[in-house]
């Protein structure tokens, strides 16, 4: 019999040595394939509770894991060709898309008001939420630690708000979308320094893949 443990840590060791390419960058279907197939098998082990089951639980969970890893990666390539120029940052996680909206092109500073020059920039991430709809979207709004924090967390929130809104309008279904605001709660860099002050500033659209 096999144990969910031995799994696990077997899929570890072949995601540490496989889930890059030869540049060094990330492999996300080969990481979907991966996570897929540890999520199957444990299943699997826990139904049937025997080899065979576990076997068949991790084939199906790497097909689906990596049908969805080479979709996320399909999303981002189109992401990074519709939003090209516009100062928005597409990162893949593995399993997660987040769509990096910086306060500089988004906002005016202090406001909730998204900037009318940025609004086809949203509308092609709605045309792209659209296109790839088996994902949930949750629109985070963050600051720096200017101001007081009751100020940065409301602030943080009608700017996330905002997006959503925008999303909802062009067309995306608002049972997919959550927001909240995290204030200056989760910065990505020092808030010691104008430039990273400037990169805490951002809301970001995180996309989860749902099958």
């Amino acid at each position: 019999m096999f144990k969910v443990t031995g799994i696990l840590a077997t899929a570890s060791a072949i995601a540490l040595a496989g889930c890059t390419y030869n540049d060094g960058t990330a492999n996300q279907p080969a990481t979907g394939a991966i996570i897929g197939g540890v999520t199957g098998a444990a299943i699997g082990n826990a139904i049937g509770d025997d080899r065979r089951s576990t076997i068949i639980g991790g084939a199906i969970g790497a097909a689906v894991g990596g049908a969805i890893g080479a979709d996320m990666a399909r999303q981002e390539r189109e992401l990074n060709q519709q939003l090209a120029g516009s100062g928005a940052v597409i990162t893949n996680t593995g399993d997660q898309l987040r769509v990096i909206l910086p306060e500089g092109v988004t906002f005016p500073t202090g406001s909730a008001t998204v900037a009318s020059s940025f609004l086809p920039a949203l509308r092609e991430v709605a045309r792209s939420l659209n296109a790839h709809p088996n994902t949930t979207v949750r629109v985070v709004g963050h600051t720096d630690t200017v101001g007081t924090a009751a100020f940065n967390q409301q602030l943080s929130q009608d700017r996330a708000l905002a997006v959503a809104r925008i999303l909802v309008r062009d067309g995306v279904s608002s049972s997919r979308i959550t927001y909240t605001g995290r204030g200056y709660n989760e910065p990505i860099a020092s808030n010691a320094t104008a430039a990273g002050r400037a990169q805490n500033r951002r809301v970001e659209i995180v996309i989860t893949p749902t099958r």
